[in-house]
């Protein structure tokens, strides 16, 4: 069993649950920082289909690293997809040799506690336990589990390799060794930690939810219209893209997802009141850019405000 004051080496292998975006920028990144990668996927069709998004993505990110050189591209290229590996079962993976464990599945309680404390039993003593949740408290999804000592959270941002921000969440039992080798992970992979304790969405979300459910209380009451919020923001304070550019972009879907659970834990917090807009066009299935439409419409014509009733 790990103590306080064991320190833990350098990550060399780890295991990513979930074949998804974040699961595949994840390992994209990782294996691209010669880390060993065990994906796992729920069939040999997604995991034949994360394999080549991060084949795509290795591939261009080589091109950049070495724009002049094809034979280059292509060694660094086989060096990275050497060290991937997939499986369909979580417990076909080396898990009693794997440094990190990754939790990337859905964003469901039950799904993550119930991995989790399987999990616990079948990974080293060495082994760091990781959720990439976004909107579940450590303290929750950590719920079933004992070690919670060796247990974090690290929140990479969509999409994995070009944002450089990772949030490392702090659970109340995670250990000062425990903790520190996550920083470490982070870079390691190129990535610029943030440290923060477990409080719900952490240091990004936490600010950025409350900003974003203003923006359509402010078009609601009538005050400024979506584009115009968009331009003021974009304008005003230098922001890549208006608050309802980013919620099409996010996924209404999650964006209501994660305001509903918010406001379910904190019901007396106004900041996470549903919103009218938000849930009538979740509704009508206008889930943002995924669907072609939710505050805006996508097409040939390019981004235009949707038509709303």
């Amino acid at each position: 069993m790990i103590n306080e004051q064991q320190q833990h080496g350098e990550v060399k292998s780890i295991v990513i649950v979930g074949t998804g975006l974040m699961g595949t920028g994840i390992a994209q990144v990782a294996v691209e920082a010669g880390v060993r990668v065990t994906m796992i996927g729920r069939s040999a069709e997604k995991c034949t289909g994360a394999l080549h998004k991060i084949q795509t993505g290795v591939q261009k990110s080589m091109k950049r690293r070495h724009p002049a050189g094809a034979e280059a591209q292509q060694a660094a290229v086989d060096t990275a997809m050497a060290i991937l590996d997939f499986k369909t079962d979580v417990f076909d993976a080396d898990l009693s040799h794997a440094d990190v464990v990754i939790e990337a599945v859905v964003e469901n309680l039950k799904v993550k506690q119930k991995l989790f404390a399987d999990l616990e039993p079948a990974v080293g003593d060495h082994c760091l336990l990781v959720t990439n949740t976004s909107s579940f408290l450590l303290e929750d999804v950590s719920d079933k589990m004992k070690r919670r000592g060796v247990f974090g959270g690290l929140h990479f941002f969509n999409p994995v390799p070009a944002m450089k921000l990772v949030e490392v969440i702090r659970g109340e039992g995670t250990t000062d060794a425990a903790y520190d080798a996550l920083c470490r992970f982070c870079e390691r992979i190129g990535k610029t930690p943030v440290k923060c304790k477990d409080s719900p969405g952490f240091v990004v979300n936490r600010l950025l939810i409350p900003y974003l459910a203003d923006a359509m209380r402010m078009e609601e009451a009538g005050i400024a219209e979506v584009k115009d919020i968009d331009t003021a923001m974009r304008l005003g304070t230098g922001h890549p893209m208006g608050p309802f550019e980013l919620m099409d972009y996010i996924g209404l879907d999650t964006m209501k997802f994660i305001m509903d659970g918010w406001h379910q834990r904190y019901p007396e917090d106004h900041r996470y009141t549903p919103c009218k807009s938000l849930d009538g066009l979740v509704a009508d299935s206008k889930m943002g850019r995924k669907t072609g439409q939710g505050f805006y419409a996508y097409g040939a014509g390019g981004q235009q405000p949707a038509a709303r009733k």
